[in-house]
């Protein structure tokens, strides 16, 4: 009876072991996904905005205390603004061990996606962007942001497993919807049996649109 139940309790656990091990996908190794935002044009009339800078302002560690903060599976990587600047996610195996991560492709970074989803969200509100470079006149409100956060990261579970999002910026400009330091946020949750390289976009994409639509409701609300 006693070596069943051991025989039992060891079919368990490696069938445990296998579905964490399918939960995270193709873990292993590094994948790029290509996160692209829908943009709109500006509108015919309206208040006139410059988005100054935008300054990745991430801290990237090698064995973060939690999945949420940022790392790389390269410690030398995290020296390199090359990859930080494009890096998105962790993968992680089904007990929580790190393994390979996700990047934006080459010529594509996190400010470039935040500076995207700022325009939109200000063009959703009813302001006019001005386009980089191109003369604003005097009467362009200065925007500048610091990105705090923008990370997806996997939740283990027994029954499903989750990818999720969160993207925070804080936004300083002359205008009543930033005279709080409250940054502007965007979260989202993917769950499902396994997280696959489609979960991590969904969460990543859903991160950013939820950033998108908050932005533009505190815009709406203050002016």
């Amino acid at each position: 009876m006693r070596a069943w139940t051991r025989s039992a309790r060891g079919a368990e656990t490696i069938a445990l072991t296998i579905l964490l091990f399918l939960a995270t996908g193709c873990a292993l190794g590094r994948d790029v996904i290509d996160v692209r935002l829908s943009s709109i044009a500006n509108p015919t009339a309206g208040p006139l905005v410059r988005i100054e800078r935008v300054t990745d302002r991430r801290v990237f560690e090698a064995n973060p205390r939690t999945a949420s903060i940022p790392s790389l599976d390269n410690p030398e990587d995290i020296k390199n603004p090359s990859v930080t600047s494009r890096a998105i996610a962790r993968k992680r195996g089904g007990f929580g061990k790190a393994l390979g991560e996700i990047v934006l492709p080459e010529g594509r970074t996190v400010g470039g996606l935040v500076e995207e989803a700022l325009a939109r969200g200000f063009r959703e509100a009813g302001y006019r962007v001005a386009a980089r470079g191109e003369p604003a006149g005097t009467g362009a409100i200065p925007v500048e942001a610091d990105i705090e956060q923008f990370w997806a990261w996997f939740r283990p579970g027994f029954a499903q497993v989750a990818a999720e999002c969160e993207v925070r910026v804080a936004v300083k400009a002359p205008m009543p919807a930033f005279q709080s330091a409250e940054p502007v946020k965007g979260v989202s949750r993917v769950t499902g049996m396994a997280i696959t390289t489609d979960s991590w976009q969904k969460a990543v994409d859903q991160g950013l649109e939820d950033f998108v639509r908050n932005l533009r409701e505190r815009l709406r609300t203050s002016r």
